[in-house]
């Protein structure tokens, strides 16, 4: 009977300490390629698309959606011809005339538009890397979010900022910087690091990683960024434990060449950026908002994009997250060459830029020791407050920057992200019940161990046998 007992207390004890260890994967590029496949075709039956050419198709009907235009970024990364969507994207360019669209509506469609093989600065005699980056009346309005994806509509192209321009790379390159919080991070709003924020800068600073003031901004923000990834490899994200804020991640450090399965700095407890992104895949190929969730569309795009940004950096060590068929960039920087001809010499104050040479250079001045003196006065709270001091615009303001979905973050007074947070803290308490009821098992048996033997008249001991026992 104590022999029982005893092989029971070290399968609790041994099931408990269990719960809390976790093997890491090295996952292969064949294995990364299976889950965006997966991710295509879980998106592709809820578009009820039989192949691959049908889901293009599918796609080409709801261009106007910001979740459409980064399924076709990302597919045509991948290497999927998405040209079928042409026709339906120069309609959504368009569209953005007629209404008030955001400098950030300007942009993501413009790389929308470089993904399907069309040139953003001439649609129908429209430039959209004019009306929404180095011409944009509204650039200054959105905050960190416009600048960054600014910078990486620009970089995209390889466009040539006209000398006449309102802004140009060193322009949002110092705007980027100026807005670096005290902790090494960025946010949209409050006094410290979002990783999903702190991840998108990362990524479009990436290709100036060469200037010495610049990378020490980027060392800053990876700092930040090792020091927030928890136990299981992952990130919270206005307080929730989600996927999309290790997608933006791992889309940061592809872009800076970093190895996401072996650097040091982001690996905890065995844990790997990968690792934890694979905690949230369902069985039906897509991917939840959080863990043990139902597979969401935010999540599954952002997820797809994350991954086919590893898978190329796999595949043939790139680094350039924006990157496009080599055709279809040949094509676009042909028209962009013709059209900026004259436009080829740069002052002082522009940016150098080689558009055949990634590791750009840019005159950033001394930003290194005064951060802040690089910006607009009081351009240090754009991203908390509106330009007016009404109260009532800011909570719109706030929200205008989460609807752009470009950050996978959640505002906590969402529905959503209530749903979302509840659900999480469902699992968080379901799991330390059971790791309370393991070590109350494995109690209860050490109990019952040490009163057999204080009954025998004999020491304690966990292991060996009775006297007299053979």
């Amino acid at each position: 009977m104590l022999k029982k007992l005893t092989a029971l207390l070290i399968c609790a004890v041994m099931l408990s300490l269990s719960v809390t260890v976790n093997a890491a994967e090295n996952y292969t590029k064949e294995d990364i390629s299976k889950t965006i496949d997966g991710i295509i075709s879980y998106k592709s039956a809820i578009l009820k698309a039989d192949d691959t050419a049908s889901f293009v198709q599918k796609l080409s009907e709801t261009t106007d959606n910001s979740e459409t235009q980064w399924y076709i970024i990302s597919l045509s990364k991948y290497g999927t011809d998405v040209t079928a969507v042409q026709s339906s994207m120069i309609k959504s360019a368009e569209k953005l005339y007629k209404s008030k669209s955001k400098a950030t509506d300007f942009q993501r469609t413009s790389l929308a538009l470089y993904a399907c093989g069309l040139n953003p600065e001439n649609i129908n005699g429209k430039n959209l890397l004019s009306d929404g980056v180095y011409n944009s009346e509204n650039v200054n309005k959105q905050g960190i979010n416009a600048y960054v994806y600014a910078l990486l509509s620009l970089d995209c192209a390889n466009a040539k900022v006209p000398s006449e321009a309102k802004y140009d790379r060193e322009y949002f390159i110092k705007k980027i910087i100026g807005l670096q919080l005290s902790d090494g991070g960025f946010t949209l709003m409050g006094k410290s690091a979002d990783t999903d924020v702190t991840a998108m800068c990362l990524q479009a600073l990436a290709p100036y990683k060469s200037d010495s003031t610049v990378k020490e901004s980027i060392d800053r923000a990876l700092n930040v960024l090792s020091k927030k990834q928890n136990e299981k490899g992952g990130y919270s994200s206005f307080g929730t434990v989600n996927s999309e804020s290790v997608s933006q991640v791992i889309s940061a450090l592809v872009a800076l060449d970093i190895d996401v399965q072996s650097d040091s700095r982001f690996i905890k407890n065995g844990n790997t950026l990968v690792d934890n992104l694979m905690t949230f895949k369902n069985s039906d190929g897509g991917f939840s908002h959080i863990e043990n969730g139902k597979s969401n569309n935010i999540a599954c795009y952002q997820a797809l994009n994350s991954l086919v940004d590893l898978y190329k950096y796999m595949s043939k060590g790139n680094t350039e997250i924006f990157e496009f068929d080599d055709t279809k960039k040949n094509n676009s920087n042909s028209e962009n060459s013709r059209q900026n001809t004259e436009n080829s010499n740069t002052d002082s104050s522009e940016v150098n830029i080689d558009s055949n040479n990634k590791n750009n250079s840019v005159n950033t001045g001394d930003i290194t020791e005064k951060h802040n003196s690089q910006v607009d006065e009081g351009q240090q709270e754009t991203t908390v407050k509106p330009e007016s001091n009404n109260a009532d615009n800011y909570d719109d303001q706030v929200m205008a920057l989460a609807d752009d979905n470009y950050e996978p973050f959640t505002l906590a007074s969402t529905p959503d992200s209530v749903a979302a947070a509840n659900s999480d803290d469902d699992n968080n308490f379901i799991f330390y019940v059971s790791l309370i009821g393991l070590v109350a098992v494995a109690a209860v048996l050490l109990i019952i161990r040490l009163t057999v033997l204080k009954k025998d008249g004999e020491p304690f001991r966990l292991f060996g046998k009775r006297k007299g026992d053979k």
